[in-house]
């Protein structure tokens, strides 16, 4: 079960339009359940979510409108 702390990650991953601090333990958490992970681009890495984490999101938004 995720903490209120790594749904609000999952979520800033999510909508980021600027880069993310990605070495905090809830990034970590995310990382470790594949919600998300590190998408390197050009000369930057970012995180982003998986189809799982993409997945997740769409179940908790309920009808499939969000992101």
């Amino acid at each position: 079960m995720l903490s209120h702390h790594e749904l609000a990650a999952l979520l800033l991953i999510r909508d980021a339009h600027t880069p993310i601090q990605t070495l905090d333990s809830d990034f970590l958490a995310l990382q470790h359940y594949q919600l998300v992970e590190m998408d390197e681009q050009a000369d930057d890495t970012v995180p982003r979510l998986t189809i799982r984490g993409r997945e997740l999101l769409r179940r908790l938004d309920g009808d499939g409108a969000g992101g």
